[in-house]
């Protein structure tokens, strides 16, 4: 038995350990957040990779081919240069590695706008992320605080009813407005341990972070004219043309020879003589010439192609431009139009709202206590009141996620 107990308590301690390590909360600001994130999520590091990995390409640019080294032996003469051993080497002509690495630096920089690309998107995901976590923790301080009023209503309302000035309906319905809240409650409390596993995801951090800020604020934001070829994503497509235009000069180097050049040193196997010839070494000295060679196309149909498929690589980068500029611009009025609407929310709510919401607590409680109004206009005040704080905290988040939408697409 004793051993039984043994057992249970070390699988308890086993399944209570990844508990409590779960449970490990860091508070974190959103500047942190956001390098914490550039520094270990997967997506930023893999972008960095790919320019890392486009720099060390540069270095293929001058890519010659394999030098030839070849014996050459004639069994029926001496020191010819048909005895020797030869040194071949071939190369493009050098306009040819010229262009090649100005398409590999193109390549470099077309990398790194992608990288800036990810890196813009990722701050803004951790944003969203972060004042989303800020959101929910604020509807759960809301609710949190409607929990004391709806306790000191339900404990006015048991003191009413022992009192006879009530009857048991009005402390059932304060008992069922506070049980609801409290259910409310852990409905927020999940939605919020939700938001925070979301950012905690986005920054790489394998404990839960719980933003820094404790209360909801509008984010600032000024106006200015939208101009896509200034951010990031017209800045990547800008660098894809430019890639594009470096392949059409490298496929047209094909129009342009080629170069070799030969080297003969004297090298005889007088042991090797199959036809008892005179094998005698050239004494006159081992260099036996060289041979340059330049290699002219002749057929052009094969470099035709490869340049008009550039071409047509090109066309097509810069009508995906096109299009994607077109949709930006698309998406920039359509997000300016739900920032506008979402301002005007907002501004009710965090104004005239919010001042009703307190009045209306305020009032309703001080009425209620003195029997001026009943137990169902009170439960209809308090429901208002709630309400209201509500949807001033879902306008201010839907305010937030408007500007940092339009950051986004104008690459703020």
């Amino acid at each position: 038995m004793r051993k039984i107990n043994i057992i249970v308590c070390v699988l308890f301690g086993m399944w209570i350990m990844p508990q409590s390590t779960l449970s490990q909360t860091r508070k974190m600001s959103l500047q942190d957040c956001i390098k914490m994130a550039v520094e270990k999520n997967p997506q930023m590091l893999a972008a960095n990779r790919s320019v890392e990995r486009a720099k060390a390409l540069q270095g293929t640019a001058w890519d010659i081919d394999k030098t030839e080294l070849s014996l050459s032996q004639d069994p029926t003469s001496g020191g010819s240069p048909d005895n020797a051993l030869s040194l071949s080497q071939s190369i493009e002509f050098p306009t040819y590695y010229i262009s090649r690495h100005k398409q590999l630096k193109a390549e470099t920089q077309a990398e790194k706008s992608r990288a800036a690309v990810v890196q813009q998107s990722l701050e803004t995901d951790v944003k969203a992320a972060y004042y989303q976590a800020v959101y929910r923790a604020e509807c759960l301080h809301v609710l949190e605080q409607q929990d004391s009023i709806l306790l000191q209503y339900r404990l006015l309302a048991e003191k009413r009813y022992q009192a006879g000035e009530t009857r048991q309906l009005e402390l059932l319905s304060a008992e069922r407005l506070q049980r609801e809240n409290k259910m409310e409650i852990l409905a927020a409390q999940n939605e919020l341990e939700t938001a925070q596993l979301l950012l905690s995801r986005l920054v790489g951090s394998s404990e839960t972070v719980e933003p820094m800020e404790e209360t909801l604020h509008p984010l600032p934001w000024k106006q200015t004219a939208y101009n896509y070829r200034q951010t990031p994503d017209g800045l990547y497509a800008t660098d894809r043309i430019h890639v594009a235009d470096q392949a059409v000069r490298v496929a047209k180097n094909g129009f342009v020879p080629s170069l070799s050049l030969s080297l003969r040193n004297q090298m005889v196997i007088s042991s090797w003589n199959p036809y008892n010839q005179d094998r005698s070494r050239f004494d006159g000295g081992n260099f036996m010439g060289f041979e340059v060679g330049v290699g002219i196309p002749l057929f052009f149909g094969a470099t035709r192609a490869k340049v008009k498929a550039a071409q047509k690589e090109r066309e097509m980068v810069v009508l995906e431009m096109q299009e994607q500029e077109l949709q930006r611009q698309q998406e920039y009025l359509s997000a300016l139009s739900r920032m506008n609407a979402a301002f005007v929310k907002y501004t009710y709510y965090n104004e005239d709202g919010r001042e009703q919401s307190e009045k209306m607590t305020q009032q309703g409680l001080l009425e209620y206590s003195q029997g001026e109004i009943s137990y169902l206009e009170y439960m209809n005040i308090l429901q208002e009141a709630i309400d209201l704080r509500l949807k001033r905290a879902a306008a201010i988040n839907d305010y937030n996620q408007c500007v940092l939408a339009m950051q986004r697409l104008c690459g703020k």
